[in-house]
């Protein structure tokens, strides 16, 4: 055989063996990475969110004499007069022993850039286990009061949790004292909160094939946050698994990331935070701080509302109505007189509002005020125009039965 053709063929088959070497490499390192789920990505992916600018082991705190260190992402090119929206991945568990920091794992080095290729600022931490609490909680002061040289707008932030780490997340966002929480997210997780803010957007994805006493949890308080009109939006991944992000590497996953990030985007975009200007006062709100907090915090509410607005009619009467009568089923007699009245000050000239506010006094034993209204109401009728015949001949035969009931035959 020809020397130099030998030689050729020689070379041809080392790189071809170094091809193979290096492919099986990667393979290997693929297979380990998928094997470790302290390694595995987010299975979505954003262009540019490997160019994003990581500063890595910031000090934010000593603890005898150990720093605690956070990295933070920026977006490429990110210029040095700038004042971004900020996303902190809630690190709620601390860094277990003689495994990599938290803020190394794969779902806390990608989601960061994601948030970076998405025009945020990212910031993950370490925190010690049993002692997270306090450790968030001094991260979150570190970066606001740092905020100008950390290049964050310190009033709009965004706190990202998952699993267990909502422990720690979700009652920091639920206080009312932090209105620089402009929004949260809640990934396959939850936990009990002494209080509800209803000024803060939360984003929950609940995946459906998780253990079943969680999302009990995340069922209870979903209801609960409707009952007090919290803004929430809540994808329901019916095939997505604890861990969805990582480890479902589907479509379905990839949406619900998709939508995270837009729910994010949105909500950190706006100049004002939509959610903490004055409401319209709902029923349901309503409701809920009187079963929740107390009457006088409901009433609190009522008149803030209507001072905001005076030309608006925060309930019909129908409405009050029927949050008179619930009050009553609930055998909260003196909290249903308080809020019928209110439909007594906003429809004087209805005869029904006087009729149910005698219920109430009945209910509650005062049968001299329960008469008084009882005969308001029959005195109404005839210049109510409001009612059909049918809805007259009952309030008549309401008001009469309680007449005959509580007030003495002459």
């Amino acid at each position: 055989m020809n020397r130099h053709r030998f030689a050729a063929q020689t070379a041809t088959a080392v790189a071809g063996l170094l091809v193979l070497l290096l492919t099986s490499r990667e393979l290997v390192a693929k297979q380990q990475q998928e094997q470790d789920p302290l390694k595995r990505p987010v299975v979505y992916r954003l262009p540019g969110m490997d160019g994003a600018n990581v500063k890595r082991d910031i000090t934010y705190k000593t603890v005898n004499g150990d720093a605690l260190k956070m990295d933070v992402y920026y977006p490429a090119g990110v210029k040095d007069d700038v004042r971004l929206p900020l996303v902190i991945f809630v690190n709620g568990v601390g860094d277990p022993p003689q495994t990599a920091k938290v803020k190394e794992w794969g779902q806390y080095t990608c989601w960061p850039k994601l948030m970076a290729a998405s025009g945020f600022v990212a910031i993950t931490y370490e925190a010690r286990p049993g002692n997270a609490d306090a450790d968030s909680r001094e991260l979150i002061e570190h970066v606001r009061k740092n905020a100008a040289s950390l290049k964050v707008d310190e009033n709009d932030i965004c706190l990202w949790s998952c699993s267990a780490n909502v422990g720690v997340a979700l009652p920091l966002v639920m206080q009312s004292d932090r209105k620089y929480i402009r929004c949260a997210v809640v990934y396959y997780g939850m936990t009990g909160v002494p209080s509800l803010r209803n000024d803060v957007p939360i984003f929950i994805g609940r995946a459906g094939r998780d253990m079943t006493n969680l999302n009990a949890g995340i069922d209870n308080f979903v209801r609960l946050a409707i009952t007090e009109d919290v803004p929430l939006t809540v994808v329901n991944y019916v095939n997505g698994r604890h861990g969805f992000d990582l480890i479902d590497d589907t479509d379905e996953s990839r949406e619900v990331i998709k939508q995270t990030i837009s729910f994010i985007r949105f909500h950190l975009s706006q100049k004002e935070a939509i959610y903490q200007t004055t409401r319209p006062l709902t029923g349901g709100r309503f409701i809920a701080l009187i079963n929740n907090q107390s009457l006088q915090k409901a009433l609190q509410e009522f008149d803030a509302a209507k001072k905001a607005n005076p030309n608006d009619v925060l309930f019909r009467e129908n409405s009050v109505n029927l949050l008179g009568y619930q009050l009553l089923q609930a055998q909260k007699p003196k909290a249903a007189i308080e809020v019928l009245k209110l439909n007594v000050a906003a429809y004087p000239n209805s005869a029904n509002v006087y009729d149910s506010l005698a219920d109430a006094y009945e209910a509650d034993g005062n049968r001299e005020l329960a008469v008084q209204n009882a005969e308001k109401a029959l005195e109404k009728l005839s210049s109510d125009s409001n009612l059909n015949e049918q809805l007259r001949n009952g309030i008549r035969d309401s008001a009469n039965a309680k007449l005959r009931r509580l007030k003495p035959q002459q």
